[in-house]
């Protein structure tokens, strides 16, 4: 009989599940995963390359994303042929489609003719690197296009019903091809208008969510200030700006995730501002400016939008800040402790660098090297279920300012160069070698922490064994992001030890990465 409870006999289902009067189907459920999960996850065992490929499910487990890097594709090519030839011999076969332009093959399994339970899919994709093959677009292309469109609503009375009648359009397909080659942007980084069809999507949603939606077109104003847009207005004045206590605010970005602001009466507005701000020009408080920012925002004067990607058809505009329950996520705010789950095996799986905080199947905090390939600081960015783009980063100093507040001894600084560059620094004494007692003590902590089952600090197939290999093979950046890491995750457990502190702590990392509390500018997203 094919069926097997444990789920520990792959050769068993490759003979004859397909003939077995109750095969396992696909889209089962199988130990709290589907079966098309456990099977996947037994292949890249057996063909030993699970340090190669990262397993991960769609919203809805609706398609299992079987990833790996550009890198491996030659030495993985025969082996996905033979996963895939297996999972036909498992469940069958009935769809294969390869999409050169996604770089993607996608696999459909099981019995077409039956329910969702007896179907699975399987999309295996290539991760390209942004320095090689197709570059990603420049963010400022991205949001100068968008402005774009929007302008020439504005300007021109336009409206675009679909992308065709975008296409159709001369002027604006003028405009955007010269925003991609660089032509019209403030800093020329290259032509991308290939990447043109990437975005039209996203410029057509963005423009019918905005005006088609939400506002009349008529009543709002080319995107500026006094002549100068309002992301420049705005990074200069918030410089002026204090907090409560009297502290800088910081740079526009670590307040205000808007990449565009739309502005209805623009004159009147203006002068508002003017008013408004001119008794206390030399030191205007956050709390003013936000509050301020709040009245015009409700009453759809001025509006500050953050921009991401699309993907698929139509958008969602959703208002942050505005209130208590915009300052706070409401899906995530009340979560305990147990919902919230840490993923850090990366710390030490092969030469990966992104480690995962969860927070009930909702959202998701990656910590990562954005560069694999050089020494460099991590970074702190959101994801939301159900999304393609990115939810926001977290400001750096905010992370340090979060995850110190209580502890002053166990500090993290998200420098590197504060690292081990080298194994051994005989004169500095701060190499891995020289440092050796504070590592172990620190990994080992964390591993009681996280999961006893990581390798031990000694021995052949140990972490301090696993470390001092990238050193030898000139890779320290991999070495560094590891150790940084672990400094991250040991300083949030000695400075939050209580469960429900920990969970809270968490809480507050997602928050600043979506750019929601007080703290922080009231704005609008389009994703």
């Amino acid at each position: 009989m094919a069926r097997i409870k444990q789920f520990d006999s792959l050769a068993t289902l490759i003979k004859g599940n397909r003939s077995d009067d109750n095969p396992v189907k696909p889209n089962e459920k199988v130990n709290g995963s589907t079966a098309l999960r456990k099977v996947l996850q037994e292949e890249v065992v057996k063909e030993k390359i699970d340090d190669k490929v990262t397993l991960s499910p769609s919203e809805g487990l609706r398609v299992e994303y079987f990833d790996y890097d550009e890198a491996d594709e030659t030495n993985l090519k025969k082996k996905i042929e033979k996963i895939i030839d297996d999972l036909d011999k498992i469940f069958g076969k009935y769809d294969d489609q390869v999409n050169k332009k996604e770089n993607s093959r996608v696999i459909k399994v099981g019995d077409k003719s039956k329910t969702k339970e007896f179907k699975g899919t399987v999309n295996f994709r290539i991760t390209r690197e942004s320095s090689s093959g197709r570059k990603q677009t420049p963010t400022q292309y991205q949001e100068k296009g968008t402005t774009d469109v929007f302008n020439n609503v504005l300007e021109r009375d336009k409206r675009y019903k679909s992308i065709a009648d975008m296409r159709k359009d001369p002027d604006l397909m003028k405009d955007i091809r010269d925003t991609f080659s660089g032509k019209t942007a403030k800093k020329n980084v290259g032509d991308h208008t290939d990447k043109v069809d990437d975005w039209m999507n996203t410029f057509f949603n963005q423009q019918d969510l905005f005006f088609m939606q939400k506002y009349a077109p008529s009543k709002w104003s080319k995107f500026e200030y006094h002549g100068q847009d309002w992301v420049t207005f705005w990074s200069n004045f918030i410089k002026k700006v204090k907090t409560k206590d009297g502290k800088p605010v910081g740079n526009y970005t670590t307040w205000n995730p808007s990449d565009i602001w739309a502005v209805y009466d623009k004159k009147k507005v203006n002068d508002a501002i003017d008013e408004k701000f001119k008794k206390d020009q030399g030191d205007p408080k956050l709390s003013a400016v936000n509050n301020f920012l709040i009245k015009l925002m409700k009453e759809s004067k001025l509006v500050g939008i953050s921009l991401k990607k699309i993907e698929g058809t139509g958008a969602h505009l959703e208002e942050m800040n505005i209130n208590l329950k915009t300052m706070k996520l409401a899906e995530v705010i009340e979560l305990k402790a147990s919902e919230i789950d840490l993923q850090l095996d990366n710390i030490v799986n092969a030469e990966k660098v992104t480690t995962y905080i969860k927070f009930a199947n909702t959202h998701t905090m990656n910590i990562n090297l954005n560069d694999k390939k050089k020494p460099g600081n991590l970074s702190f960015n959101t994801q939301v279920k159900g999304t393609a783009a990115q939810g926001g980063q977290a400001p750096v100093k905010l992370v340090e300012d979060l995850l110190n507040k209580n502890n002053q001894e166990d500090k993290f600084v998200n420098d590197w160069k504060n690292y081990p560059i080298k194994a051994e620094e005989k004169d500095k004494k701060s190499g891995f070698w020289d440092q050796e007692k504070m590592w172990k003590d620190k990994y080992e902590f964390l591993r009681s922490k996280v999961n006893s089952s990581w390798p031990k600090w000694e021995g052949p197939k140990g972490f301090y064994e696993y470390i001092t290999d990238f050193y030898k093979k000139e890779k320290p950046q991999l070495a560094i992001t590891k150790l940084m890491q672990i400094t991250f995750f040991y300083a949030a457990y000695k400075n939050y030890p209580k469960k429900q502190d920990f969970a809270d702590f968490c809480i507050n990392l997602l928050h600043l990465g979506m750019k929601v509390g007080d703290r922080f500018a009231p704005h609008a997203k389009i994703s």
